[in-house]
C-alpha cells in the first residue's frame, strides 16, 4: 500500500474499539466514523482494532461500511488486551507517514484534521499535535475550550451539527498553534518519525491513563516539540444523559461509566510515572515553559 497520495503524506487514523453495548456501537458509527468521513478531505487509511468486543458483528459491520470512504485495516484481538496494547497494535499496523490516534468516543469537527496537520507543519521539530476539546484533565488548560454548545442529547445529525458548527466557527478564527509540554491522549497526531524513534506507548501504564504524559516526556527529551492547534475542535464524550456521575461534558466514556475503576487506573498511572521520573512528574503544567521549568 502506497504511503503517499496526490495531496501529500498518507494519513492513518487508528481507533481502538471495545463495543460492549448498542450505545457504544452507535457512538463509533454516528459520532466517530461519521465525523472522520466528513472532514478527512481525502481518502485515508483507517485502522480499527477491535479489542475482543462483545458486539463483534456490529463492530465488523462498521469497519466494512467505512471501506466506502477509507482504506480499512480491521484487526480483532483474540482476547481483551486493554486500550494501550490495542493502540500499539493499531500503530504497528498503520502505513501512513502521519498517525492520528483517536478514541472511539470522539468526533472531529470539519477542518480539524487540516488544522492538526497545519500545526504539525507550523515549525521545525514539531512531532506531535493535539486539538482543543470539551473535557479532560483540569491541568490541560491549553486544550480546553470555552463557550461550548449545550451537551449532546442524541447522536442524530441535527444534534451533531451544533458541535460541527461550533468547530467550524473556531476553525475560522485562524488561531496559531501553541507549543505544549504534553498533550491529552484522546486524539493525537504524530509523525511517523516520532513513532519510529520513540517506539510504542508504555504498556506498563496498564489499561491506560497518563501514558500520554510519559510519551510527551520521551518526545521532548528526544528533541521533538508538541503543539496544540486551538482552531481544531474535537468533541470527546457521549450523551449528556448516559452517565451522570461526573457531569455532562466529561470526556472519557470509561470514566463516566466506571469512576471507581478509573480512579484506580489513574493511581496506577501516577505510580508508574513517579517510578520512571520521580515526584516532579506529578502535576506537570501543560505549557511548554512550565514543563521545562519542572525539568521536562
Amino acid at each position: 500500500m502506497d504511503k503517499t497520495t496526490g495531496s501529500g503524506p498518507k494519513l492513518s487514523v487508528i481507533i481502538p474499539v471495545y463495543n460492549r453495548s448498542v450505545y457504544l456501537a452507535g457512538m463509533l458509527d454516528k459520532l466517530c466514523l461519521s465525523g472522520l468521513r466528513q472532514n478527512a478531505g481525502r481518502r485515508v487509511e483507517l485502522v480499527i482494532v477491535d479489542d475482543a468486543s462483545p458486539l463483534e458483528a456490529e463492530t465488523a459491520a462498521s469497519a466494512g461500511e467505512a471501506g466506502r470512504w477509507a482504506d480499512v485495516v480491521y484487526h480483532r484481538n483474540a482476547e481483551n488486551l486493554g486500550y494501550l496494547r490495542s493502540a500499539n497494535k493499531g500503530l504497528s499496523l498503520a502505513s501512513g507517514e502521519r498517525l492520528l490516534l483517536c478514541n472511539s468516543d470522539t468526533r472531529l469537527a470539519p477542518g480539524a484534521v487540516a488544522s492538526l496537520e497545519a500545526a504539525l507543519d507550523s515549525g521545525p521539530g514539531i512531532g506531535l499535535a493535539g486539538p482543543v476539546s470539551n473535557g479532560g484533565f483540569n491541568a490541560a488548560l491549553q486544550q480546553v475550550v470555552n463557550g461550548l454548545p449545550d451537551p449532546l442529547e442524541s447522536f442524530e445529525e441535527a444534534e451533531l451539527r451544533r458541535f460541527d458548527a461550533f468547530g467550524l466557527a473556531l476553525a475560522g478564527r485562524g488561531l496559531p498553534p501553541v507549543e505544549a509540554g504534553w498533550l491529552m491522549g484522546f486524539c493525537t497526531l504524530l509523525k511517523r518519525e516520532v513513532f519510529e524513534e520513540l517506539g510504542p506507548l508504555d504498556e506498563g501504564f496498564g489499561f491506560g491513563y497518563l501514558e500520554e504524559l510519559d510519551y510527551a516526556i520521551r518526545a521532548r527529551r528526544a528533541g521533538w516539540k508538541l503543539a496544540v492547534a486551538p482552531d481544531a475542535f474535537v468533541f470527546h464524550g457521549g450523551l449528556c444523559k448516559s452517565f451522570q456521575p461526573v457531569g455532562p461534558n466529561a470526556g472519557s466514556q470509561t470514566a463516566r461509566a466506571m469512576p471507581a475503576r478509573t480512579l484506580l487506573r489513574v493511581l496506577r498511572g501516577l505510580y508508574r510515572l513517579v517510578r520512571k521520573y520521580g515526584w516532579k512528574a506529578v502535576g506537570i503544567p501543560q505549557d511548554a515553559a512550565g514543563a521545562s521549568a519542572r525539568g521536562f
